[in-house]
């Protein structure tokens, strides 16, 4: 790790302020085999619980899927089937896998089939419960479900990967790279309700002229329970010598500039655009429709691989159509620019 310089002349290694990050290599497959069950449970802790994370990986799966499913007949019959626990639809079951593999880093479902071998159902499995069997060259040999004896055969089981890298046998968690940020944001919050309790019930001390425990007992109960109901309090004379309130807290900035930066941080590192969000500053519309363009360009990818494998593995062909599409738009906004707009009057003819 190479040491950290300011002006080549100062080492802050030894005084804590090296930023460090940890190397890692892949979950490759091992000799004798390998065997990966997604975190789930982790990783679904934190999307039920962090508001912008619930509300970015949900975005990303209502953009994927967001106009719908479109096949041809014989396909469309094929999509009618999926009905997963009794009340899904193609459309809702697929969009639930994808959700869950950005979650935890992969989705399973159970390929439902007929005696012909023909798709039924798609059932959606706990991935908290699903072990990736692969062999030795990292191929996949099958599926552990906790509790059952039998493994699934490959052709059983649609698996989705988010972000598969090298040769790991697995996807990456969403949320993985964001843990730092969110626990950032979650104590900033906290810091936050504690300083606004402070201004609103500040704690004060008070000097009490006795020793008596049962006394003293009395009097702090007396003010205790006033606090909570905001009711008056009567002390008889000569119980309170003084009372000193204590000093509110200043931080050297605003603590909600502060949260404000951590949203804005965590949005730009999923990849979000805050006007996707709903909110966005300073923006024009030029610029806006360009990282609009961008994050475009990130969805067809999404779509692309989900088209690719429910065709790859449930011999499902369909198109998931980009929501709201801004190309057709800006190509045609840069051509009227181009007419007539030159201070050159021999270009404007």
């Amino acid at each position: 790790m190479t040491t950290l310089r300011t002006g080549q002349t100062t080492n802050f290694s030894n005084q804590g302020t090296e930023f460090q990050v940890s190397f890692q290599s892949t979950d490759g497959a091992v000799e004798n085999g390998t065997a990966y069950t997604p975190d789930f449970k982790k990783y679904h802790g934190y999307y039920r619980q962090i508001p912008e994370l619930r509300a970015v990986i949900n975005k990303f799966a209502s953009w994927t899927f967001g106009r719908g499913l479109k096949a041809d007949k014989a396909n469309q019959a094929k999509l009618d089937k999926i009905k997963g626990f009794g009340k899904d639809s193609a459309r809702s079951v697929l969009k639930n896998q994808w959700r869950t593999a950005m979650i935890c880093g992969d989705s399973f479902a159970h390929e439902v089939k007929d005696n012909q071998g023909r798709l039924t159902n798609l059932k959606p499995l706990n991935p908290d419960k699903i072990a990736i069997i692969c062999n030795s060259q990292g191929i996949i040999e099958g599926y552990q479900q906790e509790g059952r004896e039998e493994l699934y055969s490959p052709e059983e089981i649609f698996h989705l990967s988010y972000e598969r890298i090298a040769d790991e046998i697995h996807g990456i968690p969403f949320p993985e790279a964001l843990v730092d940020l969110i626990l950032a944001r979650n104590e900033a919050i906290a810091d936050l309700r504690v300083e606004s309790h402070r201004v609103t019930k500040p704690i004060n001390f008070y000097e009490v002229e006795t020793d008596d425990t049962t006394k003293l007992s009395a009097v702090e109960t007396t003010i205790n329970n006033a606090y909570k109901k905001s009711e008056n309090v009567v002390i008889p004379f000569g119980v309170i010598k003084e009372i000193k309130g204590s000093m509110t807290m200043h931080h050297p900035f605003d603590i909600l500039i502060w949260l404000k930066f951590l949203v804005r941080q965590f949005v730009t590192a999923c990849g979000m655009p805050e006007i996707v969000m709903g909110w966005s500053e300073n923006n024009s519309e030029a610029s806006g429709n360009i990282v609009y363009l961008s994050f475009q360009q990130e969805i067809e990818d999404m779509q692309i691989y989900n088209e690719e494998q429910a065709k790859f593995q449930l011999n499902i062909e369909f198109e998931l159509e980009f929501p709201a599409s801004l190309e057709e738009k800006t190509q045609e906004n840069n051509s009227k620019r181009g007419k007539g707009t030159s201070t050159d009057p021999k270009k404007d003819g």
